[in-house]
């Protein structure tokens, strides 16, 4: 590949994991967190981001690997863990992940556009609505959606940044006391919960071939962009507490800029959420895309799944609407949010487990270098499974049962592969034409 296709730079790769992760999490999740943990919510959202940034940097160890695969970022697991179907199951659990996802996000557009715009419709109704739309665009030509996912990004940031500064003005420290009123427990509960608020930053490991000087870039890119939507999420928190609601739920976000900003104010917010939330589901499709189109690539599907048009895996955008779709319609936000975190910890353990490998052969591994060597991705381990401790069994199972699923299709990969079109997604790869890397070039 010539270096002339490795253009995506530290300012893009940050800028598309912050539009993954600030999207429905922020106008959701803040609230619904003070509802569970009160202001301690500020804990539960810096402990989340903590646990997930352990697991962050062990992808990074994969990503920024010479050795690693062509196609993906996680081509090394494979090889590190003995067999290919670890790296298989590694990017299918984050598919699912970015499906899920945009689930819950567009079932907060419909939470948001029925409560403060008193539209008579179902918020049900509406997050369908977006979902199809959303699921035409992505039929669409790809630059495309970069464009929109620039503007949509630089938009909702500039509006919660005018709702923290308006909660920073209006802090009174009496609104913080109790702090912690369900104790520790209720804090480790919520941050087990709030996971999914982090979970975007794999977009840079999935374009990690990509990238420039990845053993600098990627682990700077994770970084960065994880404390920049940690500093959000934390003072959206402060907002929310400086506005002493009655109340805290899934709107909260809404409320509390009447509160602090005044009527125009709260109508911003509710512009904010409605951009945040198409802007995220927007990033979580596309990068869903993206990993179709790598596991085609690296013959882990069916080459089928990954047939292009307009720069898209359009079969595979179709199957990801048809189950985002479903889960829209079940109407269970916490459901969603467990089934999301359950698909997101298994690569989690698994990437952490093949970094734990590789950082184990300092003599041989050409990768970024971590402190405390095997530290990071032991503990990394170990957060990931104490958040199962936190979730409902059933969610657990149905998650489980959707990573397995996968299996079908990983075992499928050769029986339905086609050598042409196989080819075709080769040049495509190598025309840097993928859907993610076409969107970061707008």
């Amino acid at each position: 590949m010539s270096k002339n296709k490795d253009s995506i730079g530290l300012f893009s790769s940050v800028s598309f994991a912050v539009g993954a992760m600030v999207g429905g999490g922020v106008f959701v999740l803040s609230g619904l967190a003070i509802k569970k943990s009160g202001p301690a919510a500020i804990v539960a959202f810096i402990l989340a981001g903590i646990m997930v940034l352990f697991s962050a940097l062990s992808f990074s160890v994969l990503a920024s690997n010479k050795s690693s695969s062509k196609y993906s970022g996680y081509g090394l697991v494979g090889k590190e863990l003995n067999s290919p179907v670890w790296s298989f199951l590694t990017s299918w659990s984050f598919y699912l992940t970015g499906i899920i996802g945009a689930a819950f996000v567009l079932g907060a557009f419909g939470i948001y556009l029925t409560q403060f715009l008193f539209i008579h419709q179902s918020a049900i109704l509406w997050a369908i609505v977006a979902a199809i739309v959303l699921t035409l665009i992505n039929f669409g030509p790809a630059s495309q959606i970069g464009k929109i996912e620039g503007l949509l990004v630089s938009a909702k940031l500039i509006i919660l940044i005018l709702l923290i500064v308006f909660g920073i003005y209006h802090f009174d420290p009496h609104y913080f006391q109790p702090f912690a009123p369900g104790g520790a427990g209720k804090i480790l509960i919520s941050s087990a919960f709030l996971f999914i608020a982090f979970l975007g930053f794999n977009v840079i490991t999935n374009i990690s071939s990509h990238i420039k000087n990845p053993t600098k870039t990627i682990p700077r890119a994770i970084i960065l962009s994880m404390i920049i939507v940690t500093i959000v999420y934390v003072g959206v928190v402060v907002a929310l507490v400086t506005a002493h609601l009655k109340t805290y739920t899934e709107a909260s976000v809404g409320v509390a800029a009447k509160e602090l900003i005044g009527p125009l104010g709260g109508v911003l917010i509710v512009i904010g959420a409605l951009i945040s939330t198409l802007s995220s589901a927007n990033a979580n499709i596309l990068g869903s895309s993206e990993v179709m189109v790598r596991m085609a690539l690296d013959k882990q599907v069916p080459t089928i799944f990954a047939k292009l048009k307009h720069g898209h895996p359009y079969i595979s955008v179709l199957a990801g609407g048809i189950l985002y779709l479903a889960l829209i319609l079940s109407n269970k936000t916490a459901t969603i949010i467990a089934l999301a975190n359950v698909t997101a910890i298994c690569a989690l353990i698994i990437v952490n487990a093949a970094a734990f490998q590789i950082l184990r052969k300092n003599d041989i591994y050409k990768g970024i270098k971590l402190p405390f060597k095997t530290l990071l991705p032991i503990l990394g381990i170990l957060s990931s499974i104490t958040q199962f401790f936190f979730m409902p069994i059933t969610s657990i199972a149905l998650g489980f049962g959707l990573v397995a699923l996968g299996l079908i299709f990983y075992k499928l990969r050769n029986r339905f592969h086609i050598p042409k079109l196989h080819q075709e997604l080769v040049k495509i790869f190598e025309d840097a034409k993928s859907p993610l890397i076409r969107a970061l070039r707008f």
